[in-house]
């Protein structure tokens, strides 16, 4: 019985090897090649055509600086009339406002002016009727009285000489302080005049430029 199965085992065996190598050494089907596909020529891929760049000029340093230059100098010249400008603003503002003070000055000494020849009018006056008076000692005695005509006169002559002396020392005061005051009026006129043209021309100055 052994030997039965080993007789089958080995044949089986021997038909599976048979079996195999038949397979190997049978040929292999090849496929026929397939046609070469051939590519149709390529047209040359055209040129690229160089467009035209916008670019911008290149200036010359000597340009620029020059044109910096003319900008600057049109800047100096715009500040030089704005300065100037202010300049004569500020000269006019300032001229005006010692006009006013000037002319104020010299309303007040005109009015010390009038008030020291009224002052002085009333002492000539006075010194008029104290002279009238020194002439007329007969008739202050007789107003008077007295019994001492000799003493009384010469009292009386005493009193009006001391007041014509008075209103003469008063004369003379006025007569200083009125020329004191004629030359102070005479320099601030003067001042004002002068001030007045130099505004004058201020704005003959500036309606020119403006037009």
């Amino acid at each position: 019985m052994r030997r039965t199965l080993l007789s089958l085992l080995i044949a089986i065996t021997a038909a599976i090897a048979f079996s195999a190598s038949s397979v190997t050494a049978a040929p292999t089907k090849q496929e026929p090649p397939r046609p070469r596909q051939t590519k149709p020529p390529q047209k040359p891929a055209p040129e690229p055509i160089d467009k035209p760049v916008m670019t911008t000029p290149i200036q010359e340093p000597e340009d620029l600086m020059r044109r910096a230059i003319t900008n600057l100098s049109t800047q100096i010249g715009l500040l030089a009339d704005e300065m100037r400008r202010l300049r004569r603003e500020t000269e006019r503002n300032s001229g005006m406002m010692e006009l006013l003070l000037d002319e104020d000055r010299l309303a007040k000494v005109e009015d010390k002016i009038q008030d020291a020849n009224n002052n002085k009018a009333q002492l000539d006056a006075r010194e008029q009727d104290v002279q009238r008076r020194m002439k007329n000692i007969q008739g202050e005695l007789l107003l008077r009285g007295g019994l001492r005509r000799e003493e009384a006169e010469a009292a009386i002559r005493s009193e009006l000489q001391r007041a014509l002396d008075d209103v003469r020392g008063q004369q003379i005061a006025y007569q200083q302080r009125i020329a004191e005051l004629n030359e102070q009026a005479v320099r601030l006129r003067a001042r004002v005049e002068t001030l007045r043209k130099k505004l004058e021309s201020i704005e003959v100055k500036s309606e020119k430029e403006e037009k």
